[in-house]
């Protein structure tokens, strides 16, 4: 203030200095505007210890392993392997996944025609072959969990279960009960619905429809009509378990690297 004044004694005129300057702050003002929100949001969310190095966390629509936590930002490493910088002014919901524990939810639809009995049935001895596991078993902290039949689909029954894991495990274990589940459905007969397509080949003016161009293929069928090659009703499909390389790599717990 004392320069302008000393500017305006020697007769420089300071209007334009006076203008110049309130622009410059009005958008040094806009830009600490952000930075304040950055810290500002980044001190709370440290404060209530919404997460930490290592968590697997959504932060703005971002889901990964957060890698770097400063004062205005954090780094997330998603699970293709890109990393990400979340300014914390654009956070407005932190979702932590390593909290306590966490839950594989599974919905398995069956067709109408099998009995829903069996297939809870089948979902328990899953989860008891899944428990007695000594790679998985660890990880299991509570008994399945049956919320039982949630839908009635277009084509299926939906059957929801849970299951509580230790936190950051659930992943893995979601994927490892749903393998056994495709066992144990394929053991019992249960039959798992996919889309089935029905060819309509027309009608001509006669009210006869045009021969069809078919090929019959020389392979055995059971009684459910299921062609060879795939279980049937009781028949196991575990043949090529004993097979290592029908095992997920062993060093792979999780969808999110471990970082202690």
């Amino acid at each position: 203030m004392t320069m302008m004044i000393v500017l305006a004694e020697i007769g420089i005129n300071i209007g334009p200095l006076i203008a110049g300057a309130g622009v410059l702050g009005l958008a040094i003002g806009f830009g600490a505007q952000k930075l304040v929100q950055d810290i500002i949001t980044g001190i709370f969310i440290q404060v209530e210890n919404a997460m930490n190095t290592g968590d697997v966390v959504t932060v703005g629509g971002i889901t990964g392993t957060a890698e770097r936590l400063s004062i205005r930002s954090v780094g997330i490493r998603d699970l293709s392997g890109t990393y990400h910088i979340v300014p914390f002014s654009s956070v407005d919901t932190v979702s932590n996944y390593m909290r306590e524990f966490g839950y594989h939810v599974g919905e398995y639809g069956i067709a109408y025609r099998e009995s829903i009995d069996d297939a809870i049935v089948a979902l328990r001895e899953a989860f008891d072959e899944l428990a007695a596991d000594e790679a998985h078993k660890m990880n299991i902290l509570a008994p399945l969990e049956v919320a039982g039949v949630t839908g009635l689909g277009d084509s299926s029954v939906n059957i929801r279960v849970r299951i509580k894991t230790t936190p950051g495990t659930q992943w893995s274990t979601g994927r490892a009960f749903n393998r056994l589940v495709k066992l144990h459905f394929d053991t019992k007969g249960i039959e798992i619905p996919f889309p089935h397509t029905t060819l309509y080949f027309g009608v001509g003016k006669e009210g006869e429809a045009p021969p069809a161009n078919l090929r019959v293929m020389q392979q055995p069928f059971d009684i459910n009509g299921r062609p060879g090659g795939q279980p049937s009703s009781g028949e196991s499909s575990r043949s090529g378990e004993d097979d290592p390389r029908s095992k997920p790599n062993p060093t792979f717990k999780g969808d999110y690297e471990d970082r202690d």
